[in-house]
């Protein structure tokens, strides 16, 4: 049986899930959509990006199946539903980002949408649900997968918090 690794499926969102804020307040200041025609990085970017790998810089074991078998393998380690997050940038700013919404059976479905900018550094930049995130990326060559690292916890099957450099890695589809 697989222990429930809330901890790690919230962190895959990498700060693109995002909590919502109360608009009827007159203190909040929600950052304004992003407008304006797409640039040429922009343009080839666009497109429906989805998740291939999760690589830890330490072995971490979140799978209960009665064996030690720690791998830096994030990905391996998630069940379909979990390594269900897809991206899709519209040619009009807009985004979505949707988890558990193509595999069978996925009860944790959930989906972001906003709008989006990518800057000439790399600087993928997210505005939905009265707030705004950055990712530093780094798009591949031939504009195929896209790849951004920070360091996160995860919590292991003996339920011991490790922390450490993680990669995700999304690849266009055609």
């Amino acid at each position: 049986m697989r222990k429930p690794i809330l901890l790690v499926k919230s962190l895959i969102a990498a700060g693109v899930l995002f909590v919502s804020c109360d608009n009827s307040s007159d203190d909040i200041q929600c950052p304004e959509a992003i407008s304006g025609e797409l640039s040429t990085t922009e343009t080839t970017f666009t497109g429906t990006w989805t998740l291939q790998s999760i690589v830890a810089e330490d072995e971490i074991d979140l799978t209960d199946d009665d064996t030690d078998n720690p791998s830096t393998d994030i990905y391996g380690q998630f069940t379909d539903c979990e390594k269900d997050l897809v991206y899709e940038f519209g040619n009009d700013r807009s985004y979505t980002y949707s988890l558990g919404k193509t595999a069978t059976g996925c009860n944790n479905e959930n989906e972001v949408s906003g709008t989006w900018e990518l800057s000439e550094t790399g600087t993928l930049r997210f505005v939905g649900n009265c707030t705004s995130q950055a990712l530093a990326i780094d798009v591949n060559d031939e504009n195929t997968a896209f790849t951004f690292e920070g360091t996160y916890n995860f919590t292991d099957v003996n339920g011991t918090t490790i922390s450490t450099k993680t990669t995700f890695t999304y690849a266009k589809s055609e």
